[in-house]
């Protein structure tokens, strides 16, 4: 009973809570064998340790403690590798993945440079691990002068290694320069559903959007994170293919290279399109709104838009144009919207009533945030819930933020202030998180 509640009591709970309650679990665990065992099935599910990226003995301390009581091991179903160079210890990482034979979800992830000779000895990692279809791939901003495997050898099997990992990937997420990725990207991903993709360095001309998408024919989620320097032609190769399967699309920062907007070109290729993410960083501008409201885009399930004041840098925005082109966007997709959410940074921007008396017409709207001017009367507040009766069903499902640093959480005609930052953590983020 115990453990179960410090294990599944995590609702409201602060990172620091949530320390004290893993160093609780810990010191459980270390006063007998009998709750050691029950312990230990919740320390180990998801390993995550800061001390194996610099210190050496605790990568090895790692392999040791699995390997004397291969229970643990086989608990294990996510593990994280986060490591300076100088200190990766290859051979204690590789006989650690051996030993979890449970496991699915595989982080790699390297500060500034990979270590010499890795591509060759990640061949040898992912082959250690048959059951991952999760894989995080990170760091990779700086090549080594040992980084590619040297010989005809060497490369072969690297080459027969990966690609038999990346047949059963369905999650792959990389950081990192594009010279450092390309070649994993080579592969062939038949099951890949879910890919989240950070490059800063992506070349103007480059058929990379192209070449990938024939090798992800099943993509259904895309996260594109500083691909500023796209170009048209290549996205508009890449979302062809994947218009048939993609269903979700965050994009953050915006292609910066088109002054008409990007989403007019790439939103009539994505017919089954349903959940739409467009991050704050500057470039995104008042015709990519348009685009989204017109007959033509997918019928979207859930939009979000973290704004800041970089919309303004556009021309032809202002408050009245933008404002008008969110509730056109609202009424567009009113019949198929379950979120709906616009996050402003700065507080710099709220709509009035006026798209508040278009909000009950999506009747399955089931999460609601938008920045108003007032707070809605009991009575308005009351209509809204019964227009959509989903939105009583979850506590966080209804935010108006009013002003900047306050906001007002509306669950069936219960209003309440709170300090806005005790949303921070659920929806103040850089990235939106799919169901």
């Amino acid at each position: 009973m115990i453990i179960n509640c410090l294990v599944n009591d995590r609702d409201g709970k602060s990172p620091e809570e949530m320390e004290v309650r893993a160093y609780t679990l810990t010191s459980l665990a270390s006063t007998c064998r009998t709750l050691q065992i029950l312990c230990e099935r919740y320390l180990y599910t998801n390993l995550r340790s800061q001390r194996l990226s610099t210190d050496i003995g605790s990568q090895w301390l790692l392999y040791f403690a699995l390997s004397v009581e291969p229970r643990r091991a086989h608990t294990i179903r996510s593990l994280r590798c986060e490591s300076w160079p100088p200190y990766f210890q290859y051979e204690a990482w590789l006989e650690t993945l051996r030993l979890c034979t449970n496991l699915t979800h595989l982080e790699l992830v390297w500060q500034y440079s990979t270590p010499k000779n890795f591509l060759e000895r990640l061949g040898n990692l992912v082959a250690a691990c048959p059951n991952v279809t999760e894989f995080t791939y990170g760091g990779l901003w700086y090549i080594n002068d040992g980084f590619w495997p040297g010989t005809l050898e060497q490369v072969a099997r690297f080459s027969q290694q990966y690609a038999k990992f990346a047949k059963q990937l369905f999650h792959l997420e990389i950081c990192g320069s594009i010279d450092c990725i390309r070649k994993i990207l080579m592969y062939d991903y038949p099951n890949l559903r879910s890919f989240t993709i950070n490059v800063d360095d992506y070349p103007r001309e480059c058929n990379f959007f192209e070449v990938l998408s024939s090798h992800t024919p099943s993509l259904e989620r895309l996260e594109l994170y500083w691909f500023e320097e796209a170009n048209l032609r290549d996205l508009n190769m890449g979302f062809k293919v994947w218009g048939k399967t993609l269903r979700s699309l965050a994009i953050n920062p915006p292609i910066t290279r088109y002054t008409d907007g990007l989403l007019a070109h790439l939103l009539p290729h994505l017919t089954k399109l349903e959940d739409l993410y467009l991050g704050s960083q500057p470039g995104f501008q008042l015709s990519d709104l348009h685009a989204i409201a017109q007959l033509g885009a997918p019928r979207l399930k859930s939009f979000q838009w973290r704004v800041n004041d970089t919309i303004f840098w556009d021309f032809c925005a202002n408050s009245e144009t933008v404002n008008q082109a969110i509730i056109d966007i609202f009424i567009a997709h009113s019949e198929t919207l379950n979120s709906f959410i616009i996050d402003e940074e700065l507080g710099f921007w709220d709509f009035g009533t006026d798209l508040f008396e278009h909000l009950r017409k999506a009747k399955n709207l089931e999460n609601l945030r938008v920045p108003l001017h007032d707070i809605p009367t009991e009575d308005e507040i009351e209509g809204l819930l019964t227009a959509c009766p989903k939105l009583r069903q979850s506590e966080t499902g209804l935010i108006v933020v009013r002003e900047f640093l306050t906001a007002c959480t509306l669950t069936n005609m219960a209003y309440k202030e709170d300090d806005l930052e005790a949303f921070e953590s659920s929806w103040n983020s850089e990235k939106i998180i799919f169901p």
